[in-house]
């Protein structure tokens, strides 16, 4: 593969307001409708959409392929956006929603869970773009996934150090599965039959942790010293990896789920939270508070370094098309200093 120097891109500089610092970076290369394309940074703004509501915080965010829409959770406004997913248009801005914050797309049931603080799992049909149901959850809750195998739901509840599980596609009984002093994001891995959830404990290290959803018991904890403020999740698509977004020390991790678990950490952007997976390009994207993204290349061992990019201030939550690579980031204030929705490329495709 060849070698690349990222360079700043100066048709996006006045809009992303960015510094972007030159990184080498080795190119993907990635097959679309027949065609072969070569993938690199900097990322290419393809459009900016203006979004409703006040110029405050948003958070999660999930892609429906099925009806090629992004859900995105606008948090200090008590609202959750449908937005289509080629263009950004809202189709449909729900309002009433108390802090919304983490979501998460049941396709096979044509639902999307949103949590709310204080206390609910908000249900939300797919193509009314309805609300049909709130059930309890703990006081504040944060990220949650789905486990289509035996329709539960996994709530991460931050503030309690808990992962509850609601049975019966949210609506059934809640179990709640205590942790540690706080909670991350939580993931479904398919392979195990297992949640995944990061832990912050009283004393260091932090934990990634893996929870039986039907027996509601642990069944394994890391340790993931290096890591401080274990928060963001994802997991490698081959399963024997996971990444971990340290908020606290500004840390990604890398940990081995099987053998030995060991662990290697690198510097990401200042408060790194939700994180992204490109699998056609085997990119992992890393949004910070700081609106800083790191992307790093999960088909090398370890932690690869692509680059850094900057999609606009505070740009933290993050979502990928793995069917165009297109990349979305929520903004409080875009363009017009109004919120927005940048979509993004790579470079080359």
């Amino acid at each position: 593969m060849s070698r690349l120097i990222l360079c700043c891109y100066a048709a996006c500089a006045a809009a992303c307001a960015a510094d972007l610092s030159n990184h080498p970076a080795d190119a993907a290369t990635v097959d679309d409708a027949g065609s072969r394309a070569t993938a690199t940074l900097p990322l290419l703004l393809v459009t900016e959409a203006d979004l409703p509501g006040r110029a405050v915080r948003f958070d999660y965010q999930d892609v429906d392929t099925v009806n090629q829409q992004l859900v995105v959770t606008h948090m200090n406004d008590s609202a959750v956006l449908f937005l289509d997913l080629a263009t950004g248009a809202v189709k449909k801005q729900l309002t009433g929603i108390p802090t919304p914050r983490g979501v998460v797309v049941a396709s096979e049931i044509g639902r999307s869970f949103v949590t709310s603080t204080p206390g609910h799992l908000v249900i939300i049909d797919n193509q009314s773009l309805t609300e049909v149901g709130r059930v309890g959850t703990g006081s504040a809750p944060d990220g949650n996934a789905w486990d289509p195998t035996d329709q539960i739901v996994g709530v991460s509840e931050q503030a309690e150090g808990a992962l509850s599980l609601l049975a019966n596609a949210g609506s059934g009984p809640r179990k709640v599965v205590s942790l540690g002093v706080e909670t991350g994001n939580v993931v479904f891995d398919s392979t195990r039959s297992r949640f995944w959830i990061t832990v912050v404990r009283s004393l260091p290290p932090d934990q990634l942790v893996a929870v039986d959803p039907v027996a509601g018991k642990v069944t394994l904890t890391i340790d993931l010293p290096g890591c401080g403020g274990a928060h963001g999740l994802r997991l490698h698509p081959d399963a024997q990896s996971a990444f971990v977004a340290c908020e606290g020390n500004d840390q990604l991790a890398r940990v081995e789920l099987e053998g030995a678990h060991a662990v290697v950490t690198t510097d990401s952007g200042s408060g790194p939270d939700v994180m992204a997976l490109d699998l056609g390009l085997g990119w992992l994207y890393v949004a910070a508070e700081t609106g800083d993204l790191t992307i790093f290349d999960i088909k090398k061992p370890g932690l690869q370094l692509i680059g850094h990019d900057n999609p606009g201030p505070h740009s933290h939550s993050v979502s990928v098309d793995q069917a165009t690579h297109r990349v979305f980031f929520p903004l409080m204030t875009g363009t017009k200093g109004t919120p927005s929705l940048r979509i993004f490329r790579p470079s080359g495709i």
